[in-house]
């Protein structure tokens, strides 16, 4: 007997079954929820066949029929135990495609094309996500090196294969892993004191194609966070040398040249949460002669561009090095995919001399 592929897991075999290898078989009864066939049943593939398409009430189909029946209900019985809402839509298809197989219809009709062994390798992601979900749970971060920092990433870069873009049914699972991922993400940035960033990441992720809204921001923590940070004091000296000498009152808006509002956080939290800002400014002095400040930071928050480590070289923990830059590149992945979608951000505040 000329040698024959399992449909499900593609390991080879040689007996006499059109679709399934035997340890299959035996697993999909038990998926299935099926009590094992009579061993007077000679054909326990087609007896599984016949029992899924009366599970469905869907009685004398032929041989086909049959087969094409079991193909859709396990897939469909995979798909479930996924449990992903972006899923909602193409288990509705193959649904829709179980009810179009009756006895009398000419053509078996297809809404949506896959194949089981597509399916299998998804579950087996899936399963493997889950796994390191649950390890993540008790990773101990304190004590964590570089070598087990990017150990961790690799385990989970998995997820952000794009080549699993081009598929309806990877690409829904696919996304929802990393989604899910990202969600886990935003947690250890608030528990790692990361709230700013974790905020615009939270803000940005998108639920299977909805958009983010722009968020203008007016927080005490955020500005002051962003007035004791050293690029901030930086930039206001340059521009009030620049713009302020023996004035009562200047303006930087749009209309200045680039290196002039442009500013980079050189640490922490600001460093991940904003990358080429741009800071517009109005200042007046009072009467004390000290110089009071309205803010506006404006940035786009968006993953386009892969970055190196060195991008990050001033961050105040190398491992965060490591996560950032590392993360920043999954992000760009995650963009493809529409998982993190870009938005407008507006931090604005008022200070003054003597605050900073």
């Amino acid at each position: 007997m000329d040698e024959k592929r399992c449909i499900l897991c593609n390991k080879p075999y040689n007996y006499k079954y059109v679709m399934f290898g035997r340890s299959c078989l035996d697993n999909l009864y038990d998926l299935l929820g099926f009590s094992k066939s009579p061993r007077i049943i000679w054909n326990k593939e087609l007896y599984l066949c016949t029992r899924i398409a009366w599970k469905n009430h869907k009685f004398f189909l032929n041989k086909k029929k049959k087969y094409a029946l079991a193909q859709k209900y396990i897939a469909l019985t995979y798909l479930n135990t996924m449990n992903y809402e972006a899923l909602e839509d193409i288990k509705e298809k193959i649904l829709n495609d179980i009810k179009n197989i009756k006895t009398f219809s000419k053509n078996i009709i297809e809404t949506i094309s896959f194949s089981l062994n597509e399916v299998y390798k998804l579950v087996n992601y899936v399963h493997k996500f889950n796994e390191i979900l649950e390890e993540i749970k008790e990773f101990n971060w304190e004590e964590a090196d570089e070598e087990i920092a990017e150990k961790f990433i690799k385990n989970m870069s998995f997820i952000f294969d794009l080549t699993k873009k081009t598929n309806p049914i990877s690409y829904a699972v696919f996304y929802s892993m990393q989604y899910i991922f990202w969600q886990v993400v935003v947690v250890g940035g608030i528990l790692a004191n990361m709230k700013l960033s974790a905020r615009l990441l939270s803000n940005s992720l998108s639920i299977f194609g909805q958009q983010p809204q722009d968020l203008v921001i007016d927080d005490d923590e955020i500005t002051k966070l962003i007035i004791e940070n050293k690029s901030f004091k930086e930039k206001i000296d340059q521009l009030i040398k620049k713009y302020g000498q023996d004035r009562e009152d200047f303006i930087v808006n749009n209309e200045a040249p680039k290196e002039d509002i442009l500013i980079r956080f050189n640490g922490g939290d600001l460093l991940y949460a904003l990358h080429d800002a741009t800071m517009l400014v109005n200042a007046k002095k009072d009467q004390d002669n000290k110089w009071k400040f309205e803010i506006e930071i404006n940035d786009i928050y968006d993953f386009t561009d892969f970055k190196d480590l060195k991008e990050y070289a001033d961050a105040e923990e190398k491992i965060r090095d490591i996560f950032s830059s590392t993360l920043n590149n999954l992000g760009v992945v995650s963009s493809e995919y529409g998982v993190i979608q870009k938005f407008n951000l507006k931090i604005k505040f008022e200070t003054k001399e003597g605050e900073f």
